[in-house]
């Protein structure tokens, strides 16, 4: 029976284990990060400049943390990891800084295998490692609410990228969108980029006065100019903020700003012809 309980404990310590942090999200990873992580909140604020090589964030990603069994002493810490993939080529536009977890300031650190130099890297401060496109967070991680927020940058690019630029070859107007699609939401911002981990999106957008911007929310307000009195702006900006999502996967959630006109079709009658 002894034997038993010893193969038992072994067993559940191994699955409460961190799977291989390798590119991408493996079927693993996304087993292991879904019986674990719930309740699943982004707030994002960000800002589009006109020909700006970068979109400009700041993000709160919230969620639960749940327990799970494992064999003392063998039992590891607990961990978030969030995926975070620079787009090849343009590596150096995207950038992570400012990073906190439960109000706790974290630095970026050498990733390590290694439980006794994550110990000791701890005992001098909280850090996160980035690895394999990947975040990952052991220090300060705690069972229930976590709360992590971060500065970043990521490329605007006229294709191949998640935030997507479009200019009117009439009229030289600008436009910005996202193209999230299964898995490119992780190359704008760190996200857990799996269908199976939906999450609530908050947004508020900062986009210049003649833009407008739209999302796939429950509704918007215009937040108003921001620029008054901020001599260092040179164009007037709009503050848009949108209201909290139903949970959606990543790749559902949508955004697009530029100078858009609102326009509306008169309803169709019978016979195809329209009301005068």
């Amino acid at each position: 029976m002894r034997t038993i309980i010893l193969l038992l404990l072994s067993v559940l310590g191994a699955a409460a284990q961190t799977p291989p942090i390798d590119p991408g999200v493996s079927h693993e990873l996304a087993k292991w990060r879904a019986a674990r992580y719930s309740d699943v909140r982004y707030k994002l604020n960000l800002t589009l400049e006109k020909m700006s090589p970068v979109l400009k964030g700041t993000m709160e990603i919230r969620l639960q943390h749940a327990a799970y069994a494992c064999a003392e002493p063998d039992c590891p810490k607990l961990s978030i990891v969030l995926d975070w993939r620079k787009i090849r080529g343009h590596e150096q536009l995207s950038t992570i800084s400012n990073v906190s977890i439960n109000g706790t300031p974290v630095q970026s650190a050498s990733f390590s295998l290694s439980p006794a130099a994550e110990e000791r890297s701890d005992a001098r401060t909280l850090n996160y490692s980035e690895h394999n496109e990947h975040l990952i967070f052991r220090s300060g991680v705690r069972l229930g609410e976590n709360v992590i927020k971060l500065d970043f940058t990521s490329p605007i690019l006229t294709s191949g990228s998640a935030i997507t630029r479009y200019v009117d070859k009439e009229d030289g107007a600008e436009y910005i969108y996202s193209l999230f699609v299964p898995s490119d939401a992780s190359t704008a911002f760190p996200v857990f980029d799996q269908p199976d981990l939906k999450a609530r999106f908050e947004l508020d957008l900062i986009v210049p006065k003649e833009w407008k911007a739209v999302s796939n929310t429950g509704g918007q307000s215009v937040v108003g100019d921001l620029s008054g009195g901020l001599v260092y702006i040179e164009q007037k900006i709009y503050s848009y903020h949108f209201q909290e999502t139903k949970p959606i996967s990543t790749y559902v959630f949508a955004f697009a700003a530029g100078p858009f006109e609102r326009q509306s079709e008169p309803p169709a009658v019978a016979g195809g012809l329209t009301r005068a």
